[in-house]
């Protein structure tokens, strides 16, 4: 009874779908796999679920999905697809063990076949909304018959036209059209996948137990996925058929599978397509096969086969009004899952702060050779990509070929050019009034004028470049910047009279340094120069800050400043593997890292209106032309925050894009704004928890002003959903400087070399 109770906190159920304790609990859906790493689970997509289910039952205030939500959408959606189960071929106990495939002798090869189908929504009027998943088990194959003939119809020629007998099994086969047309429960049976694949099998029992006795040439015992696509143009429709691969498995959760893996094999006959990069990473270990290409010998036995087809039905293709509010475990672990394969990782994981992967900051082959700890030269700045999605070079060429009528017409953009100028317009206003930005617009001018009196020749430059620098600009310019200097020059003499006072620090403290007197001149010469650019005298930070003396505005008063570091003595500095050239401000750790909150808590008092974000954001016109790798356009999405679009099936990259953390937006004509169809996106960003706007729009323009607003309320949504996971992750926001001033030595372990460990000790 306790497991029970721990399984009802962790699971959300809905009415309809009762199920006794004890078969809930063998559901890995329920299992501790929550708490492992993704990677290790990508043959398991059941803990994917999982995960996602524990995240959202354990958010602020929790997770409480309607009816509705939970039968399309939620746990019981795969439960749902368990109980649909329709032998259509031998008898299956539920009892059996999921790895039965033992046909130790030719007369136990016993052939099985069980079908599924799903909860689905039909788009409209659709008559061929369908979802089909089989199971089998001692199959046999001729793939050449299988794809012998061909179909009539422009979209039907796609699909095998079997030949009969190139589908063998061992078990009597059930007339799957006179069972629909007596039980109506039963119409999914009626839909070309089954017509493919068990409309012309035949039961050869002899030819079975040949072919899949152990000792058997052609036998092949890793699992195998046949998938046959719905259309291959449609990258929505690609991303609806993976999308229910993985519920099937979530499902199903076949242990053959979570031990070995699955092997993608493509069984329709259409051309080839990019998205076949994504099917090959579904069945590593194992090389994706496509059989019109490569077909397995003739008579050979899959000891254990999974069919999978869907068409306008999908769990990635919902078109059902009723769910477009509905979060989903189920969608959010595909989407994970997605990200998973193409090693991205988990952008809201609550673990310790770690370091990039090195094919993150450098690339695969660096990843490969195993290089850890690589870090981006100014870490800690987040930025994501605002994605225009063009079609205007597709609907250029359907134009021309006078294929762009009916529905498809209603999505062009006349003006695409003022539509892209307008988004790059919002992102750079917002970008604008982030507190970082406005603090480097604040202090360029004080940098470069300090940079006139303190050259660093550190390449070489002559010492005095500053001088012949001022003899160079005009004698008015010069002579201005010379009495804005009048008081640093008092200050600096000042200080380096001053003694300096040295502090003794253990020796685990030893990267800890000191700064010169020329260096903590150069701090108090930035701060004068600062504090006069904002009109006042300031202490701790760059800008000026409010007195109550209300100092005046040619700086008098402003050579008291003491520079005194947090800890309030004088001419100290922590350092990191280099001496800096600078002085702590109480916002700084160490020499190399800043903490966000002390710096924006200074910001306040200078602007207030400014917007304490570490995230900023670049546009991207998404053309996607041809040149582009479907793998080099992920690339660009898995950096994403906000998508827009008119409807179309690019904005389906919105399952590879962060979940929670995301925007999509999609534009829409007044004409297809009320078509099922545009579900597709809203239910896609919903399920995903992520911010979704219809942006609706006149005849063949778009306006660009209510684009602009719409594109500045999903970057507000994105930036605080951001910022919020790195703080449950970090605890702290910070950024880190690593160049050649700040930086940490590398050392081997001191497991790799004990002699090391007084050296690690020291540090």
């Amino acid at each position: 009874m306790q497991s029970c109770a721990l399984y009802l906190v962790l699971l959300v159920v809905s009415f309809p779908v009762q199920i006794s304790c004890q078969k809930k609990l063998d559901k890995k859906w329920i299992t501790a796999q929550r708490n492992m790493s993704w990677s290790s689970q990508l043959s398991q997509p059941s803990a994917f679920v999982t995960r996602a289910q524990y995240r959202l039952k354990k958010r602020a205030g929790g997770f409480k999905p309607s009816t509705t939500c939970s039968n399309y959408l939620g746990l019981p959606y795969l439960e749902n697809i368990r109980r649909s189960r329709y032998s259509i071929c031998g008898s299956t106990p539920r009892t059996q063990p999921d790895n039965n495939t033992l046909c130790t002798q030719q007369s136990s090869c016993q052939s099985t076949v069980d079908c599924f189908t799903a909860p689905l929504a039909v788009d409209g009027n659709s008559t061929t909304a369908s979802i089909s998943l089989c199971r089998s088990q001692n199959l046999v194959l001729d793939s050449c018959k299988f794809l012998q003939n061909e179909r009539e119809g422009i979209t039907s020629k796609s699909f095998p036209l079997p030949e009969p007998g190139s589908v063998k099994v061992a078990c009597a086969l059930v007339n799957m059209t006179s069972a629909a047309k007596f039980n109506k429960k039963l119409h999914w049976l009626r839909n070309i996948h089954h017509e493919v694949w068990w409309g012309n099998a035949t039961q050869d029992s002899p030819a079975v137990f040949q072919a899949c006795s152990p000792n058997s040439s052609t036998l092949v015992t890793t699992p195998t996925m046949f998938v046959m696509r719905g259309r291959d143009t449609s990258y929505a429709h690609e991303v609806e058929v993976v999308s229910m691969a993985f519920s099937f498995l979530a499902a199903l959760d076949p242990k053959d599978v979570a031990m070995h893996g699955v092997q993608v094999v493509i069984a329709d006959r259409f051309p080839v397509t990019s998205f076949l990069e994504t099917w090959a990473r579904v069945s590593r270990p194992h090389q994706l096969r496509i059989l019109a290409s490569d077909p397995f010998p003739p008579n050979t036995c899959f000891r254990s086969a999974f069919h999978v087809y869907a068409s306008t039905g999908g769990i990635g293709y919902n078109a059902n009004p009723d769910t477009v509010r509905c979060e989903s475990a189920v969608v959010t672990g595909f989407s994970h899952w997605l990200r998973q394969l193409y090693g991205e990782g988990d952008p809201s994981a609550r673990l310790l702060v770690t370091p990039p992967s090195a094919e993150a900051v450098a690339g695969p082959a660096a990843e490969e050779a195993g290089v850890r700890g690589l870090r981006p030269p100014a870490g800690g700045i987040v930025l994501k990509n605002v994605v225009w999605l063009s079609r205007r070079h597709m609907e250029l060429v359907r134009l021309l070929l006078n294929a762009s009528t009916g529905w498809i017409s209603t999505r062009m953009v006349r003006n695409e050019a003022a539509v892209m100028a307008g988004v790059l317009s919002a992102v750079q206003e917002w970008n604008a009034e982030s507190c970082l930005l406005q603090r480097f617009d604040r202090t360029i001018k004080s940098e470069y004028e300090l940079s006139l009196t303190n050259v660093n020749p550190v390449h070489g430059g002559a010492t005095n470049s500053a001088r012949q620098t001022l003899n160079e600009t005009d004698s008015a310019a010069a002579a201005e910047h010379a009495r804005s200097l009048t008081g640093l020059s008092q200050q600096q003499q000042q200080q380096q009279q001053r003694p300096q006072q040295h502090h003794i620090y253990p020796k685990r403290k030893r990267k800890e340094g000191f700064i010169s007197a020329d260096s903590m001149s150069i701090w108090h010469k930035r701060q004068m120069l600062q504090d006069t650019s904002s009109g006042g005298c300031g202490s701790g930070g760059a800008g000026g800050v409010n007195r109550d003396d209300g100092g005046s505005s040619d700086g008098e008063g402003c050579n008291n400043v003491e520079g005194k570091i947090r800890d309030g003595s004088e001419g100290h500095v922590d350092t990191e593997g280099g001496n800096g050239g600078g002085g702590s401000q109480s916002y700084t750790i160490g020499n190399n890292m800043i903490a966000l909150d002390k710096l924006w808590e200074m910001d306040n008092n200078i602007n207030d209106g400014c917007r304490r974000t570490n995230v900023l954001f670049k546009f991207v016109e998404g053309g996607f032309s041809d040149d582009e790798t479907f793998n080099m356009q992920l690339q660009t999405i898995f950096r994403t925050g906000v998508l827009v679009g008119v409807h179309g099936a690019g904005l389906a990259h919105g399952f590879f894009m962060p979940p929670g953390q995301s925007a999509v937006l999609q534009l829409l004509g007044k004409s297809f704004s009320k078509v099922n169809a545009g579900n597709i996106f809203r239910n896609m960003a919903a399920s995903l928890g992520n911010y979704y706007e219809d942006v609706l729009y006149s005849d063949v323009d778009i306006d660009e002003a209510v684009l602009k607003a719409a594109v500045k309320r999903a970057m507000d949504f994105v930036a605080r959903k951001v910022m919020e996971a790195q703080l449950r992750r970090n605890g702290v926001l910070r950024l880190v400087l690593v160049d050649q001033s700040h930086f940490s030595i590398v050392l081997p372990s001191e497991e790799q070399c004990p002699a090391n460990a007084t050296l690690w000790a020291s540090r």
